[in-house]
């Protein structure tokens, strides 16, 4: 069972994120039916740890395998979804990870096994990405040491 539900007004929801290099480009989503990218991830399982779920996640919607590097950060976003209209409480880490396969990275335009046709993986340079959620995560990619935001911009 995913770790989302409602309560009240609010939704609670448990997301790990991947940063996963390649040269001086990042893996990110573009999904179709929105204007801008994303990290690669998904939802965490009750009982699942975040490495985990986020290793599974890429194996579901790639088809690949990868190891993980190293924690990067944890954002707590508080936002209003732009589906329901309606506050969020979003807990999302981030972890590196790389490809255990070496022709991942030769490819771009990677179809997201789960969603299809609707979304994709591009592999872009950082500077390219100016339409990024949550972009306070893009700004904090290249941080040394592990980062903890509350990021309140957005309710």
């Amino acid at each position: 069972m995913d770790i989302n539900f409602k309560e009240k007004d609010y939704t609670f929801n448990f997301r790990v994120a991947a940063l996963i290099r390649h040269k001086n480009k990042i893996l990110v989503e573009k999904n179709d039916q929105v204007d801008y990218y994303g990290l690669v991830g998904g939802r965490c399982k009750l009982g699942e740890d975040s490495i985990s779920a986020l290793k599974r996640e890429i194996l579901e919607e790639t088809g690949e395998e990868t190891e993980y590097i190293r924690s990067v950060g944890m954002i707590e976003n508080f936002f209003i979804s732009r589906y329901t209209h309606t506050p969020y409480h979003e807990i999302l880490i981030i972890h590196e990870l790389k490809f255990k396969n070496p022709q991942v990275y030769e490819q771009n335009g990677i179809i997201n096994q789960e969603e299809k046709e609707n979304a994709k993986f591009y592999w872009k340079k950082q500077h390219e990405l100016n339409n990024c959620k949550p972009e306070i995560a893009f700004k904090h990619l290249n941080d040394k040491e592990f980062f903890h935001i509350i990021n309140k911009d957005k309710i």
